[in-house]
């Protein structure tokens, strides 16, 4: 089964729904509202989610795919990213066109898989095996991949397009979803809504 994550700062049933209809049908949809950034909250869902692949979808992105994870898992990967990132058109900035065509060219052209939590994937085992996401830096989608790296999984590029509809500065130190600094409290009743796609 495959297990998605979504974090967000208080559950909004209409994003929900919209979440739940652009993926695939039989998985775990597991919406966590914890707070105390979006690492935290990402590796609360890890902890209760069920399949033996994690997949790590924002609450501002719209992903595009026929998803066919029965062939996707025949292949030899540990973590997979996104084919592509790119702004919807209602966020389509100067800025956002330029962080977006620097992520791709860091993925396409150099081949190296950034984590990015836009959508990215992970099977259990490798998830574990580097600890989750790291609560304490800043960066956390950098640091878990030099993780990987570390540990020599193998990384891949699913075909996944992930159009973003808010925007973001991905590479601001005063990120404001980031988990460092903060509080990391346990779940409480309602924090954690697991439903089927």
């Amino acid at each position: 089964m495959i297990s998605f994550v979504t974090p967000m700062r208080r559950y909004d049933p209409e994003n929900v729904r919209r979440i739940q209809a652009m993926l695939p049908k039989g998985c775990e949809f597991i919406v966590v509202t914890v707070p105390g950034g979006a690492a935290h909250a990402r590796n609360i869902g890890a902890a209760v989610a069920k399949g033996e692949v994690f997949a790590f979808v924002d609450d501002d992105v719209h992903l595009i795919s026929a998803w066919d994870w029965d062939e996707w898992l025949t292949h030899e990967w540990q973590f997979a990213i996104a084919e592509t990132y790119w702004p919807s058109p209602n966020v389509n900035a100067f800025m956002m066109r330029a962080e977006s065509t620097m992520l791709n060219v860091l993925t396409c052209v150099f081949r190296y898989k950034l984590f990015m939590s836009g959508f990215a994937a992970v099977r259990r085992d490798a998830f574990e095996e580097v600890g989750g996401y790291n609560e304490s830096v800043v960066f956390e989608e950098h640091v878990i991949t030099l993780d990987f790296y570390r540990h020599h999984f193998r990384g891949a590029r699913l075909p996944v397009k992930a159009r973003m509809l808010r925007r973001w500065h991905g590479w601001s130190p005063t990120n404001d979803v980031t988990s460092r600094g903060k509080e990391h409290p346990p779940p409480k009743p309602g924090e954690i809504v697991v439903l089927r796609t």
